[in-house]
């Protein structure tokens, strides 16, 4: 895509996407970042590695317009910049190294350091990403896997329960019947294996703190209800630290029947309101233990 067809793509999405919902710092540095390395020699040098900014922006932009300002979109949109800001280190490096006898083998040589760096100033930044962070952890695999499997690891989520962005967080919620028995807080063999999905996707995002939230329906004393409902948060978390997941990042508590979601009156409105939430503390909230 021309410079000047990307440009009016990019500020048709902005215009779209700012109708919606305020464009992050993030994306408006990426979109920065994307149009300074288009306009250098990156263009003609590095031609593939532009190629991938463009296309970490487009998915930064459609994030934006489909999620909002989430930290999705924030993780995205710093993808995009740290790619685009690689394909203009590239091409300056080509035109240094151009009117050189060992060009090509400096330049390869360079292009490792740049990734290796790339990934290790994406490991500080996006520590929310899990993919993200495994894939920069271990040193294997590039940045645009990275970024694939955080997607993977999100719409995962989505697969195995209700997911929903709100002011405190990202929540996942978990029928309580899938989960125990009635009355009881020892979970069910069928819930194990439940759990060990979203056990597998939250490991994506193991720097993030989370709080395993109980409820219950309005059935029983509120005194009863608080313990039962403490002893399932607590039987989830303990769960999630066996797979693996940081035990002091994760807090249980007993909500008890004080945050209902459906009418108690029914069967169906009391079995929507026994649930066991896992809620993902956005950025903000989070601080090193």
């Amino acid at each position: 895509m021309k410079l000047t067809q990307l440009l009016i793509f990019v500020t048709v999405v902005s215009l779209f996407a700012g109708c919606a919902t305020v464009t992050p710092n993030e994306l408006i540095n990426a979109r920065s970042a994307y149009q300074h390395a288009s306009a250098g020699p990156a263009a003609k040098l590095a031609p593939a590695e532009l190629h991938k900014a463009h296309e970490a922006l487009v998915v930064a932009e459609q994030s934006l317009k489909q999620d909002g300002n989430s930290y999705k979109t924030r993780d995205l949109a710093y993808v995009a910049q740290r790619k685009s800001e690689l394909a203009e280190a590239l091409g300056a490096m080509a035109t240094d190294k151009a009117s050189k006898a060992k060009a090509d083998a400096d330049f390869q040589q360079k292009q490792t350091e740049m990734v290796k760096q790339g990934k290790q100033d994406l490991s500080d930044s996006e520590k929310q990403t899990a993919d993200a962070l495994a894939e920069l952890e271990q040193g294997k695999q590039d940045l645009s896997d990275s970024e694939k499997r955080t997607a993977d690891a999100l719409a995962e989520l989505a697969k195995l329960a209700s997911v929903k962005e709100e002011e405190r967080g990202l929540v996942v919620t978990l029928s309580g019947s899938v989960l125990f028995r009635s009355a009881e807080s020892t979970l069910l063999p069928s819930a194990q294996v439940k759990l060990d999905q979203v056990a597998n996707a939250l490991l994506a995002v193991r720097e993030r703190n989370l709080i395993v939230a109980g409820h219950t329906d309005s059935h029983g004393s509120d005194s009863y209800n608080q313990s039962l409902s403490q002893r399932r948060a607590e039987a989830v978390r303990d769960y999630l630290v066996q797979r693996g997941y940081p035990g002091d990042r994760i807090q249980a508590r007993g909500m008890g029947e004080s945050s209902p979601i459906a009418d108690n009156a029914s069967p169906e409105g009391r079995a929507n309101n026994r649930r066991v939430e896992i809620i993902i503390e956005r950025e903000s909230q989070t601080s090193n233990p």
